[in-house]
């Protein structure tokens, strides 16, 4: 795995810029996502993390004025990064931490192991929390510990 962080504090930045909306729209990539969830995720019990997570992404959008919000998408994600925190080492650094994650769930497209298209993007998977309909998340646990 070739590490992208190698200090703490380069995931700060990121999260900061994230948070401060100065990172242009394009330049957010599914590597920046994946960091900040990690980071609140590393911070914050799952409940307070999905709670920043979705304010954080609300504020960005609307900055650059624009609509996309999806509940389901990134409670989706918080829950499939948690789920895979509790299998690293409480040792391993935050930063080789997010490596990690990001070499695992790197792909955007995984969320469509778990989602059709059509129910992920759904004007209800939008507003609130809607279920997978191809597998269940705590089935990634499954996968990962046999692997």
């Amino acid at each position: 795995m070739d590490a992208i962080y190698r200090e703490e504090c380069e995931l700060q930045v990121i999260v900061e810029k994230f948070e401060g909306c100065h990172f242009k729209i394009e330049e957010f990539t599914h590597t920046q996502h994946l960091t900040v969830a990690v980071w609140y995720l590393l911070h914050w019990d799952a409940c307070e993390a999905l709670v920043r997570m979705r304010t954080s992404l609300q504020r960005f959008i609307e900055h650059y004025g624009r609509q996309g919000y999806n509940e389901t998408i990134t409670r989706f994600w918080m829950e499939l990064i948690r789920n895979y925190l509790d299998e690293i080492a409480e040792d391993v650094s935050r930063a080789d931490t997010v490596n990690r994650v990001i070499a695992r769930f790197g792909s955007k497209d995984i969320l469509f192991e778990y989602y059709t298209r059509k129910r992920v993007t759904s004007e209800t998977a939008k507003r609130e929390w809607v279920e997978p309909d191809l597998k269940c998340i705590s089935a990634n646990r499954a996968a990962t510990q046999q692997a």
